[in-house]
């Protein structure tokens, strides 16, 4: 209805003004009024004026006028944070807060309202918050039945609207605060216009709407990578250092399999590819489809969005894992591995120190260690040449204006909402955010925030579970690390990414359209499953390499062509915003 409404006002203004003769380019209601007066004379010289005669001399005037105009927006000031004061109410205010959620099962609270970051807020803010806290089991549903009734909370948490954030605000459920985050939640915004604006893009969506707080502040980390047993590289006569490129993983393996007997030096998933493209990201290719969304991986080199699979660097990755296939450096039981993480059977290589190279997350390597009885260490990703840069698998931070926390519609004081959320991005709540309370869960040694020793060392509890009791929101991330955990474990991530710069990385932000979901998502998966099944046939042997071309056209007929347009265009846009 408004938009009706506004097309309509601008239909009659154009009318009006061509009735009289007048330009229709935008104007004030000053400069429309002056426009009105003198469009008459103007209509008449125009009309009596002869067809070939020359343009006056102050035919520029209009260009001159869009100058003046540009530097009158040039002259604009640039934009001065201004804090908030808080408190922002006096403690009788009460915004509803709706949010999937659920304590763990060792936590001191009886119910989530008791949570002592509410009283840190009521405290800090003079808002209190009502959390409408709803079970992982049954949590969606009771969101879109909430959605569907129309009768929204002040705040969701964790907000995802399956039809996109565009959706959400045309279909008035959420609030675009695009307009009103410098004023209303200053802090926030600092943090999205720094970096030349990568955030502020990044939480935008293509129409230009801003519907999200989003968590920011997260340092690009890899949790996935390469490990073997110190035991074995000593053995050996290797270190970390001298496994750097993909021949030095060859030696490696071969000693490592003629040395202990192993049927499977190289672990691979069911699918043939390591998790975070280890291997083929040395063949500058992304090829790891998703076992979460089974979805294909996407790079963008120069701006242009590419498939790994029409690639020159597929074609060498399946080549020398043939040849380590053929060598015995892999399972020939490959491909009745699990796709998925899961470790079941790797777990039982470890225990037994069956393998000598293996791919798996960070937080899994002092498991390992404990497991086989021998210290597990972090390798680095496998180059092709020594000093080359891999630019794909960089651990880039995914922020996407997508979801986060939202202000509904159903909110009577949003403008409050934002302030109060802003607070979240303050340097006041920084720490506690990330740490919980200070002299219970933490103290300041050298004025650096340091856990204390039973928040990570309670039989029984996980560090996370505690944690769940003292944290509620952490809007601005510290990249706090586990405490306790082995300098193995703590060394992961820095080899991991040291020869990492995700340049290829394609933007989790950049979002299709409806229609071009649809188009997507009626070939992928038929294109998912060639890839799959020829990937294994062609390391295996099954199927001869020379075949390789025919499998591209394939997929091509199956459509990749369309799917790689649809998500070009959903990069240009994101690449548009401003």
């Amino acid at each position: 209805m408004k938009k009706w409404f506004a097309l309509l006002l601008a239909l009659c203004l154009v009318l009006s003004l061509a009735a009289c003769g007048g330009s229709t380019a935008p104007a004030s209601n000053a400069d429309t009024a002056s426009a009105a007066e003198a469009s008459a004379p103007a209509a008449d010289a125009e009309a009596e004026a002869p067809e070939d005669a020359e343009e006056p001399a102050d035919a520029e005037a209009p260009e001159d006028a869009e100058d003046a105009e540009d530097a009158e927006e040039a002259e604009e000031p640039a934009w001065e944070y201004t804090p908030i004061e808080y408190p922002i109410a006096d403690g009788n205010t009460t915004l509803d807060y709706w949010i999937i959620w659920e304590l763990s099962s060792d936590t001191m609270y009886s119910d989530i309202n008791e949570h002592v970051v509410i009283d840190e807020l009521l405290e800090a803010t003079g808002v209190k918050l009502n959390i409408k806290a709803q079970s992982q089991a049954a949590g969606q549903t009771n969101t879109d039945l909430m959605i569907a009734s129309g009768d929204y909370p002040d705040l969701i948490g964790g907000f995802s609207y399956s039809t996109g954030m565009d959706a959400a605000i045309d279909d008035e459920v959420v609030l675009n605060i695009k307009d009103m985050i410098p004023e209303y939640s200053p802090d926030y915004y600092k943090y999205l216009i720094e970096d030349d604006g990568a955030l502020w893009r990044a939480v935008q969506t293509d129409e230009g709407n801003i519907g999200a707080y989003v968590v920011v502040g997260q340092e690009a980390k890899i949790d996935d990578g390469m490990m073997a047993f110190q035991f074995m590289l000593d053995e050996q006569g290797f270190t970390a250092e001298d496994l750097k490129t993909l021949d030095d993983y060859e030696a490696y393996l071969t000693k490592a399999k003629n040395a202990y007997g192993m049927a499977a030096p190289l672990y691979l998933p069911g699918d043939f590819m390591l998790d975070n493209d280890a291997i083929c990201s040395a063949f500058g290719v992304a090829l790891k489809i998703s076992a979460m969304t089974g979805d294909l991986p996407w790079t963008v080199v120069d701006g242009q969005v590419t498939c790994g699979y029409l690639e020159q660097g597929f074609t060498d990755y399946v080549t020398l894992m043939h040849d380590w296939y053929e060598k015995g450096l892999i399972d020939s039981d490959t491909a009745s591995h699990p796709t998925e993480y899961r470790d079941e059977d790797l777990i039982g290589l470890i225990a037994n120190k069956q393998v000598a190279l293996w791919n798996r997350g960070s937080g899994l390597i002092d498991l390992f260690s404990n497991i086989s009885g021998e210290p597990a260490t972090p390798v680095y990703y496998p180059v092709l040449n020594e000093g080359d840069q891999l630019h794909i698998g960089g651990g880039e931070a995914a922020v996407s204006g997508e979801t986060g926390i939202v202000v509904t519609t159903g909110c009577d004081d949003p403008e409050l909402a934002m302030q109060f959320l802003n607070y979240l991005y303050t340097d006041e709540f920084y720490i506690p955010s990330n740490y919980g309370v200070e002299g219970e869960t933490y103290d300041v040694v050298n004025g650096e925030p340091v856990f204390q020793e039973w928040v990570y060392s309670t039989p029984g509890r996980t560090f996370s579970s505690v944690m769940m009791d003292y944290q509620l929101f952490t809007q601005v991330s510290a990249n706090v690390e586990t405490p306790g955990q082995s300098e193995a474990a703590l060394s992961c991530n820095p080899m991991w990414k040291s020869n990492m710069d995700g340049d290829w990385e394609y933007p989790e932000a950049a979002a299709m359209t409806m229609d071009e979901n649809d188009s997507y998502n009626e070939r992928v998966g038929d294109i998912v499953t060639l890839c799959q099944q020829y990937t294994a046939k062609f390391i295996t042997g099954d199927m001869p390499l020379s075949e390789i071309p025919t499998f591209q056209e394939q997929i091509r007929s199956t459509g990749i062509d369309q799917c790689i347009e649809a998500k070009q265009s959903a990069y240009d846009r994101y690449m548009a915003r401003d």
